[in-house]
């Protein structure tokens, strides 16, 4: 089975109709859901998705889409990493290295999740997975 980390933006995307990359959102989760993808994400990703969903479409939609997220973990049809102690060390210390980049820390906290469960793809609009050595999906300049 492959694996894929999904980020904030993919998330939500695929939850506002008025976002910028709705369409292709939708678009590359169909693709990668038909080519057998596993969707991996975080409890620190999740956070940032339920504030961007509050703060862009309300606190129904944000709500809904955390409920979704619950049901779909409970069913294992995702995998919600907890972002512990170490994990938070390890982030920093990226987040510490990369000055020249504009890395979020929550960024790091997910290349950090990536890196220690051998994932190498992101369905991600956030052009940060590829500096940092990733493949991105759905790709875009």
């Amino acid at each position: 089975m492959k694996k894929i980390f999904v980020d904030t933006g993919a998330w939500a995307a695929l939850n506002n109709k008025r976002d910028k990359f709705h369409n292709d959102s939708v678009a590359a989760n169909k693709r990668l859901l038909n080519e057998g993808y596993f969707y991996i994400t975080s409890d620190y990703v999740l956070d940032e998705t339920y504030t961007l969903l509050l703060y862009d479409i309300g606190h129904k939609r944000a709500v809904e889409f955390g409920n979704e997220i619950i049901l779909l973990n409970k069913k294992k049809k995702i995998s919600i990493v907890h972002i512990t102690e170490k994990l938070v060390t390890e982030a920093w210390e990226l987040f510490i290295t990369y000055q020249d980049k504009d890395f979020s820390f929550t960024d790091c906290t997910s290349f950090r999740v990536m890196k220690n469960l051998k994932i190498d793809e992101a369905f991600s609009f956030d052009k940060h997975f590829e500096q940092y050595g990733f493949t991105r999906h759905p790709y875009k300049r």
